[in-house]
């Protein structure tokens, strides 16, 4: 099949999102599919074959995103040349609409995969964040019933969608975990990690990995943090690999309460780095309360490790209370009292830890493509000329 992904977010941007549509693309190119990307420019992206750039400006409210100008005369052209059986949008707003002309234009199926809990991330427009609730749920049921079919990345998503009133088929499809990644144990390498980061062999540490924006909750996993320490005199050091807006108060909260220096902030780090801070940590801990799967906690367990998280949205979908993590409610109490448990029962944490591998077996980026593609075809205007004849 030709595919064509549309995006308002690629590379050098990153973000659970890329990652996805990276993945995707990837695996389904393994299994000798094209895929094509339509995504914003950015002044530092590399020229990659069969990446379509548009013209576009630095978001107002985050400066390392671009908003695509989605126009081009050239758009509709280039798709007639690439034969596409579908077009695939990770968006609703920008590419998506530019998508969804592409697509009535060359009369295909339309697909969108609904990424993101939109109204999450309001407190981005302090000023009109709130009045604009309605108006966007208004939107996303209009964009949503406009297309052929829709991508559910959890099954609380898809419970979200039906709750808007959708009226088109919904699949659900998670985001896959490539393995071979994980596969790789040189533990000269994670030695030299620790090494460069100070941490002793015996030492547990804690891992968080996750753009450090307001939506992910980061300050309530410091306070828990601080609680571990001050209530159960347990101290483990912890990791954050990411950046953003919040990063500053974090570090000063840090400072402010005396454990700047068991917390590491490593900034953004390559996916090959991030898989080697996995491997190097013992529990990761999820307090973001936004996500539609929880990506990253998909990649922890696939490095082995249980989790704690907070029971809201996409993590209640991937994290399995008791079997290879803990939800817990946002209480700093009962988040920091969960990885005291699973961090002093050795009992518990294999089990958990044999549960977590398990259950990213279970969904292999190889798995998830098959599904994407069986979705695909039941959909595709190939499928059924292939039927009629």
């Amino acid at each position: 099949m030709n595919i064509a992904f549309f995006t308002d977010s690629y590379h050098p941007y990153v973000s659970g999102v890329v990652n996805s549509i990276d993945r995707f693309k990837k695996e389904l190119e393994r299994q000798g599919h094209k895929v094509y990307i339509f995504a914003p420019a950015y002044p530092a992206a590399e020229e990659e074959e069969g990446v379509f750039r548009f013209l576009s400006l630095p978001a107002v409210v985050q400066k390392d995103f671009r908003l695509a100008i989605p126009l081009s005369r050239k758009l509709i052209p280039v798709l007639k040349s690439l034969e596409l059986d579908i077009i695939h949008t990770h968006t609703p707003f920008l590419m998506g609409i530019l998508a969804r002309y592409g697509a009535r234009k060359l009369g295909i199926p339309l697909v969108f995969t609904f990424h993101t809990l939109y109204d999450k991330y309001l407190h981005y427009l302090p000023v009109a964040g709130g009045m604009i609730t309605p108006f966007l749920n208004y939107y996303l049921r209009e964009y949503c019933n406009s297309c052929n079919l829709l991508i559910a990345p959890s099954a609380y998503v898809e419970r979200e969608l039906q709750s808007l009133g959708i009226n088109v088929p919904v699949v659900n499809v998670s985001t896959g975990i490539d393995l071979t990644p994980f596969k790789n144990n040189d533990e000269e390498e994670l030695n030299h990690l620790r090494k460069i980061y100070k941490i002793a062999e015996e030492e547990k540490i804690l891992i968080f990995v996750s753009r450090l924006g307001e939506e992910k909750n980061p300050l309530f996993l410091l306070q828990a943090y601080h609680r571990l320490i001050d209530k159960y005199r347990f101290r483990p050091r912890l990791i954050i690999v990411g950046d953003g807006p919040e990063r500053e108060k974090m570090e000063s909260y840090c400072q402010k309460k005396g454990f700047l220096e068991q917390v590491i902030f490593t900034g953004k780090k390559k996916y090959e780095e991030v898989v080697k801070f996995y491997k190097m940590s013992t529990l990761f801990v999820f307090p973001s309360k936004t996500e539609t799967q929880g990506l990253v906690t998909l990649e922890a367990m696939a490095g082995g490790l249980p989790v704690v998280a907070v029971n809201a949205a996409g993590s209640s979908a991937m994290v399995e209370h008791g079997v290879d993590g803990f939800l817990v409610e946002e209480d700093v109490d009962e988040f920091a009292r969960a990885i005291y448990r699973i961090l002093t029962d050795e009992m518990i944490y294999n089990k958990m830890k044999k549960n977590a591998l398990k259950k990213a077996e279970e969904l292999s980026i190889e798995k998830m493509a098959g599904r994407l593609l069986a979705a695909y075809k039941k959909i595709s205007n190939r499928e059924i000329e292939e039927e009629a004849l």
